[in-house]
């Protein structure tokens, strides 16, 4: 009895490992990414406006910290380009350069991880796990990962419009919907999967009802 129960554990875990799994690949095939120059350029142009102290020649001089963001993320969209649309030469070359800005500055996020829209608030250790996807308009602060969780190659995956504290981890075979606000400090090792709330503490629990959503109208 005790042997039937742990198949019917087993089975319940590869259950929802698999529709885990089936999320994912989902999320990775509709994703979007950058396909074409039109696409580049809508893309920069409308990540650069999340950035308003960038200066004329931030790629040869950075002064402030939006510079040197800057920087970065254009360098990641121009080689998610040629990446995407076959340009082999110029991906390898343009993902060296990439590799060293992300030295630099501790920026290490993987092609087509992120959709647009993507807001780097401070430079900073940032890491993502080169299998996770994220959804458009997501904003990471300083000290955040999301990565695997070390068991296993699942990575979390992210839905649009959320947000990472400071110091916050996502880990693991994970989920988080639409417009969550991920806590500083926060370690999340489960799925949430109701919109708009706030997640916080080791491991992460829902806190309020208070997402992103809503900490984007109490600034307007």
């Amino acid at each position: 009895m005790v042997f039937d129960n742990t198949i019917s554990s087993d089975r319940q875990t590869d259950r929802q490992t698999d529709r885990q799994t089936d999320r994912q690949t989902d999320r990775q095939t509709d994703r979007n990414i950058i396909k074409s120059k039109k696409d580049l350029k809508d893309w920069l142009q409308y990540e650069k406006q999340k950035y308003p102290s960038v200066k004329p020649l931030y790629w040869v001089y950075p002064i402030t910290e939006g510079d040197a963001i800057w920087r970065w993320q254009r360098r990641l969209r121009v080689t998610e380009y040629y990446h995407n649309s076959g340009k082999k030469i110029l991906y390898y070359i343009s993902f060296v350069m990439l590799k060293r800005l992300s030295l630099k500055y501790g920026i290490n996020i993987g092609v087509n991880c992120c959709g647009v829209g993507l807001q780097i608030m401070h430079v900073g250790s940032i890491l993502l796990n080169n299998n996770v996807r994220c959804g458009r308009d997501c904003a990471f602060h300083i000290n955040t990962a999301i990565v695997a969780g070390g068991t296993d190659d699942y990575a979390p995956v992210i839905g649009n419009n959320v947000v990472l504290g400071i110091g916050s981890t996502v880990l693991g075979n994970t989920y988080l919907a639409d417009s969550i606000a991920v806590g500083a400090g926060a370690v999340v090792n489960k799925p949430f999967f109701e919109s708009n709330i706030a997640v916080a503490g080791v491991p992460a629990k829902k806190v309020s009802n208070n997402g992103r959503s809503e900490w984007n109208k109490s600034r307007q």
